[in-house]
């Protein structure tokens, strides 16, 4: 609670010292640091550098904090929850009761394509060590542990338990979205418009770059991740992209990968990759899990279904066809973002609109 009032604080502190700030310049700060178990690169564009680096500041402190809640490598309340005795309530705070709660929603909503209570699984095939093999007995097992019913959360009393002894939440599939959101309302409460956070290849944009253009993100292919396919225009938005090249284990010749479907307890078929753009980094990152368990035609419908209901969302799909190219398949409203294909490496994709960007990888 000390450390969101004193980043409120220097939000507020932040906001009035660019209101009291002529009009110059545009100037884009970057910085690079290591967070939540990968890289965060922040680039605030600001009317002068002493204001770009006090916004960057701020990113850094907030995906600190957020780190410090939903890490499972070290202590944090997310894992003494999943180390606490089966039917005790562990005191987690408000704010990760209701995250857990909403995060355990998506689960019912994606038909558990997304689970966040996979850490049994991840245990079984061993994702977080050098990999193995899990036997039909091993996936059994796990699976007993695995779903929204293995938790009981209280948001109001900030209280969880957790109901199975082997049941565990994994922050993977949805704690860098988490993280993105809760910077996005940081930056904002700052008067922060214009910048973009790339926390391990999901990425945050807002507003514009240093040249008044839309932020640039390249979706790289999925069987070569230094080479980008399709370029996007991306504002007011977060990008994430879901695959299986760069996380597995190969296993005495067998590749497993990271991705695991909640439903058989075994990793999803390796198609390529799925990438999900939504004005909620949360949406983004849950459901690009969900639409790669799911595959291109399911996941489509489920991204159908869900805009129906008022989530907005698209998605794009690339498909290696085993000849060499890829094959798109999108969301209907998902051109509308497109600025450039490779036409020497992917077919299908939504026909581009014309724009001028800055440029950064998603990966």
């Amino acid at each position: 609670m000390r450390a969101r009032a004193r980043a409120a604080v220097a939000g507020l502190a932040l906001a009035a010292a660019l209101a009291a700030r002529p009009i110059s310049p545009r100037v884009a700060v970057t910085r690079r640091v290591a967070s939540m178990g990968t890289t965060a690169e922040v680039e605030i564009v600001a009317a002068s550098r002493e204001d770009g680096l006090a916004a960057s500041e701020l990113v850094v402190s907030e995906l600190r904090r957020v780190e410090d809640l939903l890490t499972t490598w070290r202590d944090s309340p997310l894992r003494r929850l999943n180390e606490a005795a089966p039917g005790r309530d562990v005191e987690v705070g408000a704010e990760l009761a209701t995250a857990l709660r909403d995060v355990l929603a998506w689960a019912e909503r994606t038909g558990r394509a997304f689970d966040p209570t996979v850490a049994p699984l991840v245990r079984a095939w061993d994702l977080r060590g050098a990999g193995r093999l899990a036997s039909s007995a091993d996936v059994a097992a796990a699976l007993a542990a695995v779903g929204p019913g293995v938790f009981r959360l209280h948001a109001t009393r900030g209280t969880a338990a957790r109901l199975h002894a082997a049941a565990g939440i994994d922050e993977g599939a949805w704690g860098k979205g988490y993280a993105l959101d809760t910077v996005a309302r940081r930056l904002a409460a700052g008067g922060v418009r214009d910048a973009r956070i790339d926390l391990g290849g999901q990425q945050l944009a807002l507003g514009t770059g240093e040249s008044g253009a839309a932020w640039e993100v390249s979706v790289a292919d999925p069987r070569e991740r230094g080479r980008g396919v399709v370029t996007l225009a991306l504002s007011g938005l977060s990008v994430s992209t879901s695959g299986n090249s760069e996380r597995g284990r190969t296993v005495s010749g067998v590749r497993i990968g990271h991705e695991l479907d909640p439903r058989t307890g075994r990793p999803a078929p390796d198609f390529g990759s799925v990438t999900v753009i939504a004005p909620s980094g949360l949406v983004a990152d849950v459901l690009s899990t969900a639409f790669f368990v799911l595959g291109p035609r399911r996941g489509l419908e489920l991204s159908e279904r869900l805009r129906r209901e008022g989530v907005p969302q698209d998605a794009l799909f690339l498909e290696d066809d085993g000849g060499g190219r890829l094959r798109a398949a999108a969301s209907p409203s998902f051109s509308r973002h497109v600025t450039g294909v490779d036409a020497g490496a992917v077919d299908g994709v939504p026909a581009p609109a014309a724009s001028s960007l800055t440029r950064r990888e998603s990966r």
